[in-house]
């Protein structure tokens, strides 16, 4: 618990012990003066008739100073309630928040075994000629058997593609590409991950 949360916690323990007290203290006020004010002008609160009198006053006092910190507490315990429904509320919003950055980052996979991503030999020779996209890795133009081409296919280590971006599934078998051409680097996409198909099964 940090200090501004734990002072908070003892101010609220200050402020429940400061209104009890008011509360009762002011039950004692109220019987102190009724008990010397009756006693000075109306007589003994041993008499019965006295003693209803002295009743109704005490506790009719004690009302009109409870009104005040009745309303008092209502207002601190709805302010109370308030801030716990907003805290709940935030708490809440931050959750669904989290969970759909976390749903919107997720990257999509579609396991394929390691030997059926592996270029052919000619195509890792022409990778290895390719400048690096990142650290080990390439971002190549496929082009298969029957003309197609599939952008922003990526290659590691010069020989494994283990993804493509854009697809939700595998649009072609490793062994349909025929060629490959580096990605122009200068006129990339904004990438998403949530776009992404990894091959490999492994976590992002």
């Amino acid at each position: 618990m940090n200090a501004k949360s734990e002072t908070k916690k003892q101010n609220t323990v200050l402020w429940w012990v400061g209104w009890i007290v008011l509360t009762i203290g002011s039950f004692f006020v109220a019987c102190w003066f009724w008990t010397w004010f009756i006693a000075a002008h109306v007589g003994s609160v041993k008499s019965e008739r006295v003693t209803i009198l002295w009743v109704a006053a005490v506790f009719g006092t004690w009302m009109v100073f409870l009104l005040p910190l009745i309303i008092l507490m209502y207002n601190k315990v709805d302010k109370a309630y308030e801030d716990a429904r907003i805290k709940r509320e935030a708490l809440e919003f931050k959750r669904k928040e989290m969970e759909g950055r976390r749903e919107a980052g997720a990257v999509r996979f579609q396991p394929v075994e390691a030997s059926r991503r592996i270029l052919a030999e000619a195509l890792r020779k022409k990778v290895g000629k390719f400048p690096d996209t990142i650290k080990g890795g390439h971002l190549v133009t496929a082009i298969l058997k029957d003309g197609r081409r599939f952008e922003h296919v990526f290659i590691a280590g010069k020989k494994e593609v283990l993804g493509i971006y854009g697809a939700e599934q595998l649009p072609f078998d490793i062994q349909e590409i025929t060629d490959l051409e580096p990605s122009d680097l200068d006129h990339m996409p904004v990438f998403k991950p949530e776009l992404w198909l990894r091959l490999d099964g492994g976590e992002a």
